[in-house]
């Protein structure tokens, strides 16, 4: 697999500028969350909220319209995962100095990416191989998106009085933790079966 193999077809789908999108709108998030610490009017949460949500609704839309429209590309198989990849780290670290999400938190997402990302790209480029999102990833990234939500709105439930905060937080690790262990599971069989193979 060559780094020119990627741009093979159509460059500029719907699906890939909406992905494209979602990596843009995620600064938005928290430049309207600093106008609103700084000037206290809550009217700039709101609109966060909404850019938050149709964040989250692009995620769904591009995989959609992709196959919708016959638009898979091997770019945008490749960008796709990196885009929200730098999405979540962006409205992660967002969220941490404006709303109070938990810095150990961001910081094991961020480390979780990083290995994916690249344990991902190793595959790709030498075994054209791309490991789909697996029913734990999707769960983590629901249950992240929920503690996003949470944390921006800043709601202050309690449930059998535990934060409805620390609940989503530790379901989102909970997650984590799951989703991590599958895909490397996967990941490793992959590698180190074809390695075997080589060496026979």
């Amino acid at each position: 697999m060559q780094i020119c193999d990627l741009f093979e077809g159509r460059i500029a789908t719907w699906s890939n500028l909406i992905s494209l999108l979602r990596v843009l709108l995620a600064p938005v998030v928290g430049l309207l969350l600093y106008y609103e610490k700084t000037t206290t009017d809550t009217v700039y949460c709101s609109i966060a909220v909404i850019v938050y949500v149709l964040i989250a609704l692009s995620d769904i839309a591009d995989g959609y319209l992709a196959r919708y429209l016959h638009q898979v590309s091997r770019i945008g198989q490749f960008l796709d995962p990196v885009a929200d990849k730098l999405t979540i780290f962006i409205l992660s670290l967002v969220l941490y100095f404006f709303k109070g999400f938990p810095l150990w938190l961001v910081i094991v997402i961020v480390v979780r990416d990083i290995c994916h990302i690249a344990a991902g790209v190793l595959l790709f480029y030498t075994h054209d191989i791309q490991v789909r999102p697996s029913n734990a990833g999707k769960c983590m990234v629901f249950f992240l998106g929920m503690t996003g939500f949470i944390y921006i709105v800043n709601l202050s439930y309690s449930v059998m009085g535990i934060s409805i905060k620390h609940i989503f937080v530790a379901l989102t690790t909970v997650f984590i933790v799951l989703s991590t262990v599958v895909h490397w599971n996967i990941y490793s069989k992959i590698y180190f079966t074809s390695k075997s193979v080589s060496s026979k």
